[in-house]
């Protein structure tokens, strides 16, 4: 089973862009198919909250 890289820390800019990624079909591989299900009922604006947060983890 892989291991969904660890976000804390990442800089917030990687983090928008991946969960863009993901939640547009750009990014399908790996685990990512868990997280848009997830991620489809989130804003840009809440995007970029959740990616400062996770950043400063």
């Amino acid at each position: 089973m892989p291991i969904y890289p660890t976000l804390a820390g990442q800089s917030p800019a990687y983090l928008v862009a991946q969960m863009k990624d993901i939640k547009n079909g750009a990014r399908n591989n790996g685990q990512s198919i868990i997280m848009k299900g997830i991620i489809a009922g989130v804003s840009d604006t809440e995007i970029e909250t959740i990616a400062d947060w996770l950043s400063k983890q």
